[in-house]
């Protein structure tokens, strides 16, 4: 279907022009009066919106469109359709449910885009307002529009509940992915962390290790490939010695595999790797060869909510050539933008596990709350 919107002084303007761009079997979907603002608003000149539609399939003797049920001309019935006005939410057709949906998205983008000149009801205003409030937290246009759409498809016209609920619910469904698989798994006895530098991998590793020694009662061993930066082994010295458990430290593959038999009996092992330059092939590749990958160990993405979007996708790219199993995200007190953490899983098939609040050890995280993340995206 071609849609364009037209604003002209006059309907029979708007119509001249549709019959040229469109031909005479377009149909006038929606009209609405605007003014434009003169000299200190007044002397405001008159004006039309005018949106209209044509289905650009080719014709057939049954039905006009080739593959489908006539739903354009059930829109109207006068000979000449271009001339009759519809307003899409007064539309009532026997068309299927299919082909009406697709008019429904079709407005509801139109809206999206459109901003304050389309004429909604109140259910589309609540709705561009919702997808706004969306928009500024830094989630996607398609991720945004995707879900609007299947809020408004779903309400009712009489529908009581509010908009930006019912966005609320749509959100918690799609965090609650992998919800059951989210903390460090019971079977699990390597946990690797990697990531850029500078999203506190260290101090997220500590967090996590107190957990597990002091609420879960396991014996911890701790390993470190950040030889690139003094003050991480260093950093990590203090956490291990505060949990009273071991520390190696590695310098080559064949070192952590040493590394590894030496902690054998410990139950749960954590390692750290230096987080340099993602962009360098080479470092993706020694990483590689680093990480001693079996059934019982897991490798966590460690990204900061304070990057950008765009350099996430980036580091989710690089990051494709070794196998992640689960995302943590730091620096949640850091940002008031979440709309990275709905993209990513609207994208890639991860599970999100973690989320760090400040850098207090170990009470500064917590596991991945979706109705928590929902309600920071919405702001309620």
């Amino acid at each position: 279907m071609n849609v364009k919107r037209y604003v002209v002084d006059s309907l029979p303007k708007a119509v001249e022009q549709i019959k040229i761009d469109l031909g005479r079997d377009a149909v006038i979907l929606h009209t609405k009066k605007l003014k434009k603002n003169g000299f200190l608003g007044i002397f405001g000149k008159n004006l039309i919106e005018v949106i209209a539609a044509v289905d650009s399939r080719p014709l057939n003797k049954d039905n006009g469109v080739k593959g489908t049920s006539p739903m354009v001309k059930n829109v109207v019935e006068p000979s000449n359709p271009i001339e009759a006005v519809a307003v899409s939410n007064e539309v009532k057709t026997e068309t299927n449910n299919t082909e009406m949906n697709q008019l429904k998205q079709l407005m509801i983008k139109l809206m999206m885009n459109q901003g304050n000149g389309v004429q909604t009801k109140d259910l589309s205003k609540e709705a561009k307002k919702v997808y706004d409030r969306l928009i500024t937290q830094g989630v996607k246009e398609d991720v945004a529009s995707h879900i609007i759409e299947r809020v408004i498809l779903e309400a009712e016209d009489n529908s009581d509940i509010p908009i930006i609920n019912e966005v609320k619910r749509h959100l918690i469904e799609i965090f609650a992915k992998h919800r059951e698989e989210r903390e460090i798994s019971k079977e699990t006895k390597i946990v690797y962390f990697v990531g850029p530098t500078g999203v506190g991998k260290t101090t997220t590793i500590a967090k996590l290790a107190a957990e597990q020694a002091l609420k879960y009662k396991k014996n911890i061993a701790f390993i470190t490939a950040d030889t690139y930066r003094i003050a991480a082994v260093e950093q990590l010295k203090t956490y291990a010695e505060i949990l009273n458990s071991p520390l190696e430290v590695v310098f080559s593959p064949q070192d952590t595999q040493q590394a590894l038999d030496k902690l054998k009996d410990y139950d749960l092992i954590f390692m750290d790797t230096a987080g340099r330059n993602y962009n360098n092939e080479m470092y993706i590749s020694e990483l590689n060869k680093v990480l001693y990958k079996s059934k019982d160990s897991e490798t966590f993405l460690v990204l900061s909510l304070t990057h950008k979007f765009e350099d996430m996708l980036a580091i989710l790219e690089k990051f494709k050539k070794v196998k992640i199993d689960k995302i943590l995200f730091t620096k949640f007190d850091e940002t008031f933008t979440y709309g990275s953490i709905l993209n990513i899983i609207s994208m890639f098939p991860y599970k999100v596990s973690y989320i760090t609040n400040g850098q207090n050890v170990p009470v500064d995280i917590e596991i991945f709350n979706e109705e928590k993340m929902a309600r920071a995206i919405l702001g309620v």
